[in-house]
């Protein structure tokens, strides 16, 4: 009986291990159907992901050429030290503390970076240090073993000409930041890339930008290259030829130096625009690695503001070279004639107040045009008080004040013409019959950028022609196959006999021993205006630097059909003729040695400067 129990028990425990067996094997089948039928494209995935990396092939930004051709803009050859997470042996900190010693990066420093974009895929690569030296190179290779997951990526780095030339109108380049990133036209960005953030990298960027390629390549366990599998060529961005004439870029570049203003030159025939200058400047190849705290802190401290292009984001005061606009509204409107004289003893009582002469002594009887070229304020005062405010705003903003110009760069200002509407507006109030006497002599709230004067000035000694600004022309974007807006051609009605009077007055300040004479040039007739605006009034009887008045000089030549028209600003530079007269004389001076071939000063490459 016993026995057969025992039997019994064994024959149970034989069936068990038999029935654990089967189901074992069954787990084991079902385990290797569903890791290699139905999870088979995952691991196939998984495996190419470990032997497999995808290396990035930076594409280069197009250059930005000036009109002849020469390079302001290109690009060097740079390389960063990146960080591929994905299948590194390490965690984030134990890479940053064998490779900081070795870069002379904190390991805060480099854990920030890290951190910022932690949230990416991890087989997407993370500069760590940008444009490394030939130790910081050494350093990585030397290490590869201990540290696959770090290497040496090249990028092409963008190099401007130096001393910060045309820094406005070029602008720089920096990382697209988070919040541009989640706007429309960022769209098809990730972080890292290089976009251009101000003047024509900002512009047009889309142009410039090229596109990234890529290469596929077989790595080994340490993430040492075995082998390519395929290769996506970057394609470089599309070059840029501007308008900008580098030599007469630099003539005024360096004749305003170290002063804070601007400059601007045009062909009013077209809008192209010659020259562009705002000082201070600054150096772009800052920006083309990523900027210090230290320089970025300064650039944003530094109270003359020298990230701010002055030429068309700032408004000022014309002061006198207003008179000339007010010159041809009297003369359209038909409350001014020509042929009328004043007398001027030096100040002149309006609405119970009085207005001084910028001449104490008075210039005693004058008509129109010895008013333009001695620049008489009590004249223009009577021409404000004929007019009044409606129709100065009205012929000012059609002759190009007090409305933007179109020029291709981003923010741009548009000054400010008032009217009488306008201060109801703005301010609930009535305008004040005494406030369009200051009004007439470009002083009160009339306000505008040196651009606008210039495209003005231009639009009036053409005939009332007014061409937009640009530093691009439209169809050499439209046959990249990018869309652009045609450029704005407008025509305001004036008389002939209006702009002969004006203009020939004009030539009298410079070549009559006017206010202009500085801006003279044998051969080549100047005509201009200067103005000396006030930044405080007389009766605060404030002194410094900071309180001394705008310098304005705006002119053209030749006086008939004009090629160029120039206007310079100096920011309490005192008297227009004395400061700014110089600044437009060098330019057009430029100008007429380089169409007479007498010019031999050319900039020839963008290492010469």
């Amino acid at each position: 009986m016993q026995q057969r129990e025992e039997l019994e028990l064994l024959r149970w425990r034989i069936s068990f291990i038999g029935y654990v067996i089967v189901a074992a094997l069954l787990v084991l089948t079902v385990g290797f159907w569903n890791h290699q039928i139905v999870q088979s494209t995952y691991y196939e995935q998984r495996a190419e992901q470990n032997r497999v990396r995808e290396i990035p092939l930076l594409a280069p930004r197009g250059r930005i050429y000036d009109r002849f051709h020469r390079v302001i803009a290109d690009n060097r050859p740079s390389y960063n030290i990146i960080l591929i997470r994905e299948n590194s042996p390490h965690t984030v900190e134990q890479t940053v503390a064998m490779l900081s010693p070795g870069v002379n990066i904190p390991v805060t420093d480099l854990l920030d970076r890290i951190n910022r974009r932690r949230r990416e895929p991890k087989f997407r690569p993370i500069v760590l240090k940008e444009d490394v030296s030939v130790a910081d190179i050494a350093y990585v290779k030397a290490h590869r073993y201990e540290l696959p997951e770090i290497s040496v990526e090249y990028q092409p780095r963008r190099r401007y000409l130096g001393n910060g030339l045309a820094a406005h109108a070029l602008g720089y380049v920096g990382e697209v930041t988070d919040v541009e990133l989640t706007t429309p036209e960022y769209l098809d960005y990730k972080a890292g890339d290089l976009v251009g953030k101000s003047g024509l990298e900002r512009e047009y960027n889309q142009v410039l930008r090229g596109r990234d390629g890529f290469k596929r390549v077989i790595v080994s366990s340490l993430g040492r290259e075995m082998g390519k599998l395929q290769e996506e060529p970057y394609v470089p961005g599309n070059d840029l030829y501007t308008t900008i004439d580098l030599d007469l870029q630099r003539a005024a570049e360096d004749i305003i130096g170290d002063r804070t203003g601007a400059a601007v030159a045009l062909d009013p025939r077209t809008g192209e625009i010659l020259a562009m200058v705002s000082k201070p400047s600054f150096d772009p190849n800052l920006f083309a690695t990523r900027i210090s705290v230290a320089d970025w802190s300064g650039l944003l401290k530094d109270p003359r503001k020298p990230l701010t292009n002055r030429v068309i984001q700032n408004h000022f005061s014309p002061g006198s070279v207003f008179k000339v606009f007010m010159a041809s509204a009297g003369l359209e409107a038909g409350t001014l004639d020509p042929l009328q004289t004043i007398y001027c003893p030096g100040h002149a009582t309006f609405y119970g107040h009085t207005f001084a002469c910028d001449k104490k002594d008075g210039h005693g009887t004058i008509g129109l045009h010895n008013a333009i070229v001695n620049s008489c304020n009590v004249y223009f005062y009577n021409v404000g008080k004929e007019l009044g405010i409606d129709r100065i705003s009205h012929f000012a903003t059609m002759m190009g004040l007090g409305r933007r110009t179109g020029v291709d760069l981003p923010n741009e200002d548009g000054g400010l013409i008032p009217s009488a509407e306008w201060k109801q507006r703005v301010y609930k109030t009535a305008w004040y019959a005494g406030e369009t006497i200051s009004v007439a002599i470009g002083q009160g709230y009339v306000t505008v950028t040196p651009m606008q004067a210039a495209w003005a000035m231009g639009g009036l000694a053409s005939g009332g022609r007014l061409r937009q600004p640009h530093l691009v022309d439209p169809e050499a974007i439209k046959k990249l196959g990018f869309p652009a807006n045609d450029l704005r051609a407008e025509e305001y009605p004036i008389h002939e006999s209006t702009v002969d009077l004006v203009t020939k007055a004009m030539w009298g300040v410079v070549n009559e021993a006017g206010t202009g004479f500085r801006a003279k040039i044998d051969g080549f007739d100047v005509a201009g205006k200067t103005g000396t605006a006030q930044v405080v009034s007389k009766q605060a009887k404030l002194k410094g630097q900071e309180y001394k008045d705008n310098a304005w000089f705006v002119g053209f030549a030749p006086y008939r059909n004009p090629e160029i028209v120039v206007a310079a600003f100096i920011e309490n530079g005192g008297w227009g003729g004395e400061a700014a007269a110089p600044v437009a004389h060098a330019i057009m001076e430029t100008y007429y040695k380089k169409k007479t071939g007498q010019f031999t000063d050319q900039i020839t490459t963008i290492a010469q400067k």
